[in-house]
């Protein structure tokens, strides 16, 4: 009999031929295997059983057997490691997936092109001057360089193959050409080969598809921001769907990208990235160092001699491996030693991208921004030809891999627009952040952007305190329809700060209500009551609430309630300021009235007042009556009173009902009355609140261990709040293995408890080792201790090497010493990364040094909250100075 390599397997009677030659092999016969498999360990307090019939039906290939089949059968066979197991399990999946449904635009993982999926395409020696000069041809190189293994394989290759058995989403974060799409390739080849494989064209494609999932698939998503920025971009609840159902998604994203996202938004402004933020909680993150450690440059080295580009990347100290890689330098060196014409048209080009223009740049947009970064003398004297010529050499192809701007293409012939590359945006973001636009370029953005880039290129013009600019783009935004409602806020918000208050007045009448509200502000600010009195009697309801506002601060209450009672009805804020004042005038009856028609905040004002006299039976009445809030005061009051008994059954209707303040109250009720029972049903029935106080009775009455395993059981089906709370149970009471375990096995919370707890117990080197692993939790925490020991000079090793924890905290340590002048040029080169900690730092420090002049240069950056200082420093400094002159 040929031996049957497993690798080779691809059909049901060819898994049955290979267990049948190794049955074989290991002289054993069906009683045999049976005896065996009931020596095997027991494995999960079960033990493996393999029953003559069973056996039979696998070696004649009656059907698809179940892995754990022919796990018992390949240990009976002594074949126990999981390194051995693996091969036959996957060759298991081909079998049982080879008649599966190739879901639309799918590809199997093993038959994926790595280029296709946006693996940079590398350096080709044979085009470097010394290759051609030595004759050497290349031949022999493959389309990529081999695959130098990176520390953080390991603990990614576990995060898909957890991901792989329950469902999950992997994103690698790094800056452009760090290894991140390679590494994610090769990982997603090794664990799934055999599933299916989409790679959306954008954010539409993977919306349809997640209309309509097909299992067994991984979704791949490199440059994950191009997704979000779509017009629409990706629902959180779709992404969650798709984890629930089984589905592996894998993606990639830029530091920047990804901190902006999470970061929550500056009071009062729009909260864009509300769903985006929502989206990357679901993600298991893991980072990408910028450089090669120590031991992967040890792992190039032996692969050195056999490709060459490995040998060239290694001998380029000045830029780090990946980025040689993908003739990242020459990119910048393409760029700063170019012709006049092509330099100012390849800068056009970043800037453009650096303030949001994501889509291809067209021609028009190039033509007209250039002149703005050339000379007087070199406009008037440009060929008739400098655009070609400038985009012929902005476009040539460096070293086989890429080029300064990436044609963009409409179809076969046709270029429709550039890109530029990522590593030389990434570089321009650094060199060019104070660099203000020219106005030449404003205006080419203006006339020449994407529709789909309107919001972002407006954001950007608002930050950087172009306020003319953004006004005109948001009003584009807001009259073509596009992401209608936060646009209409954003620009009435410019309108009123810039002064447009004619145009705001015109929008208002126009029906414009974020105008309107916004109209009605600035006329109370400024006191304006006749004109909110004009406006209110025209049925403007902002203008009416915002004149009652007025008339309240007045002392003019009863002035105010009739404009109130003519929109609580419609208006939330007009309901509750009603029924405030309600209460505060003494008009109970009204008061009354309004909440037996249904009014909830009616309902809430009356219930505290009953409840603050002590009318019980009216509260009683009222809650048998439906009035949900009466209720809940009800209840409140009894259990004040200790009468917790009765106050439950006032509760579980309403908790029954989905009321998540009654389920909250009951749960907290039950709790304290031990009725553990009650608990467990309603917690089994998916109540997250009778879950938490079923663990807290429990480890209240010292059951740690029976909340560790309710807790352990829920967290292992998904439960993300069980997960937090386990894993603070284990760090609180000792459990150290198994919090070790979990951090292992790419539980999140449980890395992040365990990180806090190395920290809190000052176990640096336990911190240091698996922050050096790839543990962000681990890697965060340890700046702080080494912050809070001041170990100033591992913090700036740390940071040097591209660890923004490192970066800030070293920045805070050095600001508390007061070496403020030191701290704020670290504090730049994170914060241009993204990273919102260390801009919200750089801002504090330069707003209270009163340092104008870098304040103007961060707002010319756009770094958030920029504006505000500048504006605040500037408004102290005025008053200072008036000060100054009044006492001389």
């Amino acid at each position: 009999m040929v031996d049957m390599d497993p690798t080779e397997i691809s059909t049901l009677s060819e898994l049955a031929g290979a267990l049948e030659q190794l049955r074989r092999e290991r002289s054993l016969s069906l009683r045999g295997l049976a005896d065996a498999a009931a020596k095997l360990p027991k494995q999960e307090e079960r033990q493996p059983a393999l029953p003559k019939a069973t056996a039979s039906d696998l070696l004649n290939a009656r059907s698809v057997p179940e892995a754990e089949t022919v796990v018992t059968f390949l240990a009976a066979c002594g074949i126990h490691e999981k390194q051995a197991l693996r091969p036959w399990l996957q060759a298991l999946e081909r079998v049982a997936t080879q008649h599966q449904r190739r879901p639309p635009g799918t590809v199997r993982v093993r038959d994926s092109r790595p280029r296709m999926l946006g693996v940079h395409a590398a350096i080709q020696t044979t085009q470097l001057p010394e290759c051609a000069q030595s004759g050497q041809s290349g031949q022999g190189e493959s389309a990529l360089p081999l695959y130098v293994p990176r520390d953080f394989d390991a603990g990614l290759r576990t995060k898909l193959t957890l991901a792989r058995q329950q469902g999950g989403f992997v994103l690698l974060s790094g800056d452009s050409s760090v290894g991140k799409t390679r590494a994610l390739f090769e990982a997603v080849q090794a664990v799934l080969p055999d599933w299916w494989l989409l790679h959306p064209c954008d954010a539409e494609a993977l919306r349809e598809f997640t209309a309509h999932p097909s299992g067994r698939t991984v979704v791949w998503l490199d440059e994950l921001q191009d997704y979000l920025d779509f017009a629409g971009g990706v629902p959180a609840g779709r992404v969650r769907e798709l984890i629930a159902a089984g589905l592996v998604l894998v993606a990639t994203c830029w530091p920047g990208e990804h901190s902006k996202r999470v970061a929550l938004p500056e009071e009062g402004r729009p909260d864009r990235y509300a769903n985006d933020r929502r989206l990357l909680r679901l993600a298991d993150v893991l980072h990408v160092p910028p450089t090669f450690s120590v031991h992967e440059r040890r792992r190039a080295e032996d692969l050195a001699g056999t490709d060459r580009r490995i040998r060239l990347a290694l001998d380029t100290p000045d830029a780090g491996f990946t980025q040689v890689m993908a003739a990242g330098p020459e990119l910048i060196r393409h760029w700063e030693q170019a012709p006049a014409y092509a330099k100012a048209v390849i800068t056009a080009a970043l800037d453009a991208r650096r303030v949001g223009a994501h889509a291809p740049l067209t021609c028009g947009y190039l033509e007209a921004a250039a002149p703005g970064y050339l000379t007087g003398q070199q406009q008037a004297t440009a060929p008739p030809t400098w655009l070609d010529e400038a985009l012929r050499y902005a476009s040539e192809q460096l070293h086989g891999a890429t080029s300064a701007l990436i044609h963009a293409p409409g179809g076969m012939g046709q270029v429709i627009g550039y890109r530029v590359a990522d590593y030389l945006h990434q570089h321009a973001l650094r060199v060019r952040r104070f660099e203000y636009l020219p106005d030449a370029a404003w205006h080419a953005l203006i006339d020449h952007h994407h529709p789909d880039d309107t919001q972002r290129i407006a954001e950007n013009a608002d930050a950087r305190g172009c306020g003319h600019e953004a006004v005109i783009l948001y009003r584009q935004l807001a009259d073509n329809g596009g992401r209608k409602e936060g646009s209409t806020v954003s620009l009435a918000h410019l309108l009123a700060e810039h002064g447009y208050e004619e145009e705001l007045r015109t929008r208002a009448d126009n029906g414009d209500r974020a105008a309107a509200l916004r109209l009605a502000h600035l006329l109370a600010e400024h006191g304006h009551e006749e004109e909110l009195l004009t406006r209110a009697n025209n049925s403007d309801q902002y203008a009416s609430i915002s004149l009652a506002g007025l008339l309240v601060e007045q002392g003019r209450v009863e002035a105010a309630l009739p404009l109130l009672r003519t929109w609580a009805d419609d208006d939330y804020r007009a309901s509750i300021k009603l029924a405030e004042l309600l209460v505060e005038c003494g008009r109970e009856e009204e008061l009354r009235t309004r909440a037996d028609n249904g009014n909830w905040y009616a309902s809430i004002q009356l219930a505290e007042l009953l409840a603050g006299r002590g009318h019980e039976e009216e509260l009683r009445s009222r809650a048998e009556r439906g009035d949900r809030a009466a209720a809940h005061r009800l209840a409140g009051l009894l259990a004040e009173q200790g009468r917790i008994e009765t106050a439950i059954p006032l509760l579980r209707p309403y908790a029954d009902d989905g009321d998540w303040y009654a389920a909250s109250r009951l749960a907290e009720l039950l709790a304290k009355r031990g009725h553990e029972e009650e608990l467990r049903t309603r917690a089994g029935n998916g109540n997250w609140y009778a879950a938490n106080h079923l663990v807290q009775l429990l480890v209240e009455e010292g059951r740690v261990e029976a909340a560790i395993l309710l807790l352990s059981s829920r967290a292992d089906r998904g439960d993300r709040y069980a997960a937090s709370r386990l894993a603070e149970l284990l760090a609180e009471h000792g459990h150290g293995e198994e919090l070790r375990a979990r951090a292992d096995n790419g539980d999140q919370t449980a890395a992040l408890r365990l990180a806090d707890l190395l920290a809190e117990h000052g176990h640096g080197e336990e911190l240091r080792a698996r922050a050096d692993n790839g543990d962000e939790h681990a890697v965060s925490r340890l700046a702080k201790l080494l912050a809070v020991h001041g170990h100033e000079e591992e913090l700036r090793t740390r940071a040097d090497n591209g660890d923004e924890y490192a970066a800030f905290w070293l920045a805070e340590l050095l600001a508390i010493r007061g070496r403020e002048e030191a701290a704020i040029p670290l504090l730049r080169t994170h914060a241009y990364s993204g990273d919102p900690r260390a801009a919200n730092l750089l801002i504090q420090l330069l707003a209270k040094r009163k340092l104008l002049k870098e304040l103007e240069r961060e707002v010319t950056a756009g770094t958030p909250g920029a504006v505000d200082a500048l504006r605040h420093v500037r408004r102290y400094a005025s008053n200072e100075q008036v000060a100054d002159d009044s006492s001389s």
